[in-house]
């Protein structure tokens, strides 16, 4: 029979689990050397027995929880993406009573955001572009409820917040060849499959184009790391082909400013000689000249969408994972206009 929360013993869980009392309080401090298999049990004996670790309750009764990103350029101060997201997560916090630790973590580190490793947060936002399971899951075995930004890592109990992105890759294809950029198809600049985001923007552009009877013409997918300089590269790369495109989608805004730069150089002028549309909808995609075409992603819902997951987790972390996708839509600018005469 369950028992009330808190009131098991660590030594009556490591008997449970059939493991000794130190391998089951390294299992709660999130150290690396303990198996998934080791983990799970432990973890499971803890929720049949109703224990939860002295910190984590008090973590718990505190209201704080963490927000976690990647140490990588992507999640840096200057990404004009990325503050609209934690401003709508603290936001959340306010109304909800809650406040909110931040913390940046190397994706190669040994060691789990402090914040846990302390006790200090009854949940975690994570911020990541690729899943990393086995990290996740250390996180998840010291007894801390995950919500998971911009990703999904299936078979875990978290729940997962992110755009449609396929939908948003498929609606700034669709809008090029409406215009008329069949012949040839528009090219598309976007990042390694890894990153969750990028693969599913890419799958949108090609369900738009074989809807139209195109087929993807290798030559005109080009990889950089959502930068600003690698649209410029990549961008400098289609202008150099023998036949280069009318049009280009790149999967977010900041390598569409780069790729405007690249045209700009080139003595090119957009949208008359080249469409572009960008994605994400950042502040300066208003302000690019021309104005950009992009796909508006509510930055400031997914960050608040989190937290407000995140409290019902704490709350009932034994409850089933949803995968929350919020929806986006095209914005016209003027930097898209139909293919020029040849």
């Amino acid at each position: 029979m369950r028992r009330e929360l808190g009131r098991a013993t660590l030594k009556e869980v490591a008997e449970r689990a059939g493991v000794s009392i130190g391998t089951a309080s390294a299992v709660f401090s999130g150290k690396s050397w303990v198996s998934p298999d080791t983990g799970s049990a432990v973890r499971q004996a803890a929720e049949e027995l109703g224990y939860r670790p002295r910190a984590r309750r008090a973590a718990a009764e505190s209201g704080m929880i963490g927000f976690v990103s990647w140490a990588t350029d992507m999640f840096s101060p200057a990404n004009p993406y990325y503050g609209p997201v934690l401003f709508g997560a603290q936001q959340a916090c306010a109304e909800l009573g809650m406040s909110m630790t931040y913390e940046v973590v190397q994706p190669d580190a040994d060691r789990l955001p402090l914040c846990v490793e302390r006790g200090q947060v009854a949940g975690l936002l994570m911020l990541s572009l690729a899943p990393d399971r086995a990290y996740l899951r250390r996180i998840l075995d010291a007894g801390v409820p995950c919500v998971l930004l911009e990703h999904a890592v299936e078979e875990l109990p978290v729940d997962h917040v992110r755009h449609d992105d396929e939908t948003g890759g498929y609606l700034a294809t669709r809008h090029l060849l409406e215009l008329g950029h069949t012949g040839p198809p528009p090219a598309v600049i976007t990042a390694d499959d890894r990153i969750v985001p990028a693969a599913r923007r890419l799958a949108g552009y090609r369900r738009a184009l074989a809807e139209h009877g195109l087929r993807p013409d290798p030559a005109y997918i080009r990889r950089g790391d959502f930068s600003f300089e690698t649209g410029y590269e990549q961008m400098a790369a289609l202008l150099a082909l023998p036949v280069p495109p009318t049009a280009v989608f790149c999967a977010n805004d900041e390598s569409a400013l780069g790729a405007l730069d690249a045209m700009r150089d080139r003595g090119l002028r957009v949208p008359h000689d080249i469409s572009v549309v960008g994605y994400d909808d950042v502040a300066m995609a208003a302000r690019a000249a021309p104005p950009l075409t992009t796909i508006a992603a509510d930055k400031e819902l997914l960050g608040a969408q989190a937290v407000w997951h995140l409290a019902q987790r704490v709350r009932r972390p034994g409850m089933t994972s949803r995968d929350t996708q919020i929806a986006v839509e095209l914005v016209r600018r003027q930097s898209t206009a139909p293919p020029p005469a040849r």
